[in-house]
């Protein structure tokens, strides 16, 4: 049984690694940025300070006039708040360009881990979670890292120098804090252990909603075909309730966060007004002396406070960073051995594969999807070079599982797979083909990016599509896919059909790659393809029998099963199923 090759999770430790090693070289400057902000924390400390000067030397002056150390002390509280103020555009500034410029790096190594990963683990975890944890993981690590790294350094720097100087206003005032400490710490121990698991479920249920959507969007012709708008608008309406559901539980743990952290607030605020009323009362603080120690402490619970709050902040982007490093992860770590069954080529992939026998040999292969539901049942085939095999069967017989293990993306639960290309020297072509938003040229070269403009030509002239250029505005170079030159279906299956002859492999897999053209365009999309796959072996997922027809060798499949083969003309004469179909297919040509 083949289980689903879900994208992994990073712990934290692992996404801490991994950014680490992104800011080699680049460490100084961030140890630079975090002084800034350093720097600003000290700016903004001088303020309660100077105003409790103030105030006793008010209450010294007992209506005599302005103190003469007044001015001196707005001189200092301006240039405290001038100081602070670029201190904070130059900080977050300096932070922003290091940031985003490693945020920039994440997201290009998640796509290429993304892009190299494994076409069965790709297409098992759906497109939605790979899109997700580029586009809404990274825009939270962009909208947090920021931010966070400021607020650590910030508040803990801080509290350091606002115990310093509340003990050097009175050591008494010192017990407020040391009274809320244990409190703020039970809420922390409370958040961290709360907090993960929501945050972790919002971004899962974020993903399966992508999931829904696009899988809907990107197979639209065919949800309205069947009629399946209303069972994928459930499917979207419920994922998307998922979210709502978890986003909501966010918000209740943060409101509990918030409520913990006023009430721990009010109690330390009350104790060291409580304790300077007493000192003052006493002779041995004054007025001013209780005014610093308030505002102090209302600066010192401000980055206590920013600590946890970063704390909330810090698990969702974890839980984003995780997600991101996973898939990095993955790949990185991904064995550079063959698959099991599989045998590579001694040395680099030859141009027609093996010199005797076959180059991929199935025998008594088995594959299932799900448990006790088999799609592919002791299926055993040969695939020589320059043999083609066409696999014809009614819907659901098992003809696009067959294709996907031959063209590696499928092990075989049970059976023997047998090959001499490497999976990434067979290609295949689908009804589904993509055209990039790119120029016609970068569409033909991803599939060999040193091709000259001369075989670009020939390979378009082979598959009968050089026509294609001449008529487009500016031949090679015109802009295709979204937002450019539009393209018909059967012009976009000639550009599939033309990359798959500059990449010229050994073994091509075409799964009812004509199937999408209609009547007029169906015969030159045959050609087409017969001239794309002269010379190399092939198997072919026939959507008309005219390719079977033209196969050196037929399977008919039924239930996963190999119920006929041989060629065409062997199982017209045996008047078995395959005779009954090309009779009706014929037919329909003639009617």
């Amino acid at each position: 049984m083949s289980e689903p090759a879900l994208l992994p999770v990073a712990t934290g430790r692992q996404g801490a690694a991994t950014v680490w090693t992104m800011l080699r070289g680049r460490r100084i400057r961030l140890l630079g940025v975090l002084a800034l902000f350093c720097l600003e924390a000290a700016t903004t400390l001088v303020v309660p300070l100077a105003i409790g000067s103030v105030v006793d030397g008010v209450i010294a002056a007992d209506g005599s006039g302005v103190p003469t150390t007044f001015w001196w002390q707005v001189a200092l509280l301006v240039g405290a708040a001038v100081a602070s103020g670029v201190l904070a555009w130059l900080g977050p500034l300096t932070l922003a360009r290091l940031a985003e410029t490693v945020i920039a790096e994440l997201r290009e190594a998640h796509v290429t881990a993304a892009l190299g990963l494994p076409r069965a683990r790709f297409e098992q975890a759906g497109s939605g979670d790979v899109v997700t944890r580029a586009s809404d993981d990274i825009s939270r690590l962009s909208e947090v890292l920021p931010d966070v790294l400021p607020r650590l350094a910030v508040s803990a720097f801080t509290i350091l120098l606002v115990g310093a100087g509340l003990g050097s206003l009175d050591l008494r005032y010192v017990a407020g804090f040391l009274v809320v400490v244990p409190l703020y710490a039970w809420t922390l121990r409370w958040y961290v252990r709360t907090a993960p698991t929501v945050y972790a479920a919002e971004r899962a249920a974020g993903s399966e909603r992508s999931r829904h959507i696009l899988g809907t969007l990107e197979n639209l012709p065919t949800v309205t075909a069947h009629r399946l708008a209303a069972r994928q608008l459930r499917l979207v309406r419920g994922s998307t309730w998922q979210v709502v559901r978890w986003a909501m539980r966010t918000r209740i743990v943060q409101n509990r966060l918030f409520g913990r952290l006023n009430v721990i607030e009010l109690i330390g605020l009350a104790i060291v007004l409580l304790i300077g009323v007493l000192l003052a009362a006493r002779g041995s603080g004054s007025v001013g002396s209780a005014t610093a120690a308030a505002l102090l402490f209302l600066r010192i619970v401000a980055p206590i406070e920013a600590l946890l709050l970063v704390t909330h902040d810090l698990q969702a982007a974890l839980a984003a960073l995780g997600r991101v490093v996973g898939v990095i992860r993955l790949t990185g770590s991904m064995p550079a051995a063959p698959e099991p069954g599989v045998t590579p080529p001694a040395g680099p992939a030859p141009a027609t594969g093996r010199d005797h026998g076959p180059l991929l040999r199935l025998r008594d292969v088995h594959y299932a999807y799900l448990p006790h539901r088999p799609v592919l049942q002791g299926v055993s085939l040969d695939l020589s070079p320059g043999r083609q095999v066409a696999v014809v069967g009614a819907t659901g017989s098992g003809k696009s599982t067959l294709a996907s293990v031959v063209a590696g993306v499928h092990r075989p639960d049970s059976g023997s797979l047998d090959s001499a290309v490497p999976p990434e020297r067979i290609v295949t072509v689908t009804h589904e083909v993509h055209v990039f938003a790119a120029t016609l040229r970068d569409n033909l070269t991803l599939a060999a990016p040193d091709a000259t403009e001369e075989e670009v030509f020939a390979a378009l002239r082979a598959v009968g599509a050089d026509g294609l250029v001449a008529g487009l505005p500016e031949g090679l170079d015109t802009r295709v896919g979204a937002g450019g030159h539009p393209l018909g279906p059967a012009q976009a299956q000639h550009l599939a059909l033309a990359r798959l002859v500059l990449a010229d492999p050994p073994l091509a897999v075409l799964d009812e790659a004509t199937a999408e053209a209609d009547t007029a365009d169906a015969h030159r999309l045959e050609e087409a393809a017969a001239a794309a796959l002269e010379g190399r072996a092939a198997l072919l997922v026939a959507h008309r029998l005219s390719q079977a027809r033209a196969a050196d060798e037929v399977l008919v499949l039924e239930d996963g099963r190999v119920v006929e083969s041989g060629t065409h003309g062997e199982l017209v004469a045996s008047g078995g199923r395959y005779a009954g179909l090309w009779r009706a297919w014929s037919a329909d040509r003639v009617g």
